[in-house]
């Protein structure tokens, strides 16, 4: 039985899940009640509904982020629409589905300590118009003025690993990326708007050159760098070199390479059958490190095991910097 302390604190969580879920379904033009859906309700009851109702799978825009293991998992058994899943919190994916109108309807569903295939619905909501129905794109709406143009890099954490990058698109079109130590993963895709709600619930809010990031309330996260202190960050342009260094790269751990030679690149093999390919489909990241779009690889020290990492080669078992 719960005491009255517990039932104070499960009725304020409940109001302020349910302030949330009305704040991401408000630019829906249809009502939660006329979608079916609700929270914890099993995903696939949900999609077989969202098709009945004339929503389609989107296969468009971005593909499926086939490097996380849930996603490739998903698409295995029939989910064509989802796009990517959160290694971190409650590790929600994100399902996308469009109609004839050319709504986004983008739908989040978790575990709960269940089996990857039986995921609950948690969130959901219209994000945009697809491109393949959208109007003409015209100016920016003068009350939602774009803070930058291009990409900038933030971290809540602090330290000098980019930790997260936001690009935004003259058209106002918003990618928010989480940077891993061997790969990236988009959190975010759609136009921009202050703050910004993303899939999980949270938030982003850009004030000048800070961003700040926001709990599922709309309140600023404090005790990203200490005990009451808000989870605030600079954003920053990332300084990375102009060229790349011609020579092999590797990723660490795998017999994997990928050979440069001036401006071009192919993916090693010993018999020299990969077809080369233009460098400039790759990204320097810092000297001796770039990225394909999947994963970083590194010109490696010589005889100095270790993995590629976005913050160049790091060292396994003996610490290197007491050398």
């Amino acid at each position: 039985m719960l005491s009255p302390g517990q039932a104070n604190d499960n009725t304020s969580k409940s109001s302020v899940q349910s302030q949330n879920h009305q704040r991401l379904t408000q630019r829906s033009p249809y009502p939660p009640a006329q979608l079916g859906l609700h929270e914890n309700m099993l995903y696939r009851e949900a999609r077989s509904r969202l098709i009945q109702q004339g929503w389609q799978p989107n296969v468009q825009g971005d593909p499926p982020n086939l490097n996380d293991a849930s996603v490739r998992e998903l698409v295995d058994l029939g989910y064509e629409e989802v796009k990517d899943c959160s290694g971190t919190g409650l590790g929600p994916c994100r399902f996308e589905f469009t109609n004839a109108a050319g709504e986004l309807l983008v739908v989040s569903a978790i575990t709960k300590g269940a089996r990857n295939r039986d995921r609950v619905v948690w969130r959901w909501f219209i994000e945009e118009r697809t491109s393949g129905t959208q109007p003409p794109a015209s100016a920016p709406n003068p009350d939602q003025a774009l803070p930058f143009v291009g990409t900038r890099y933030f971290n809540f954490l602090g330290g000098t690993g980019t930790g997260q990058s936001m690009t935004i698109e003259q058209d106002g079109t918003t990618t928010v990326e989480l940077h891993g130590t061997a790969s990236r993963s988009i959190e975010y895709r759609g136009k921009f708007s202050n703050p910004m709600i993303l899939p999980d619930g949270n938030g982003l809010l850009v004030r000048g050159d800070k961003i700040y990031s926001l709990l599922a309330d709309g309140q600023i996260a404090q005790g990203c760098k200490g005990e009451g202190k808000p989870c605030e960050s600079e954003l920053y342009v990332l300084e990375t070199p102009s060229t790349i260094v011609d020579g092999l790269y590797v990723l660490g751990g795998t017999d994997q390479g990928l050979e440069v030679a001036g401006d071009q690149y192919r993916y090693y093999d010993e018999l020299g059958t990969q077809a080369w390919r233009p460098l400039s489909q790759l990204t320097a990241i810092q000297e001796g490190v770039v990225f394909d779009g999947n994963v970083y690889w590194c010109i490696p020290p010589q005889s100095a095991p270790g993995v590629c990492t976005e913050n160049g080669w790091q060292f396994l078992g003996r610490d290197r910097s007491l050398e």
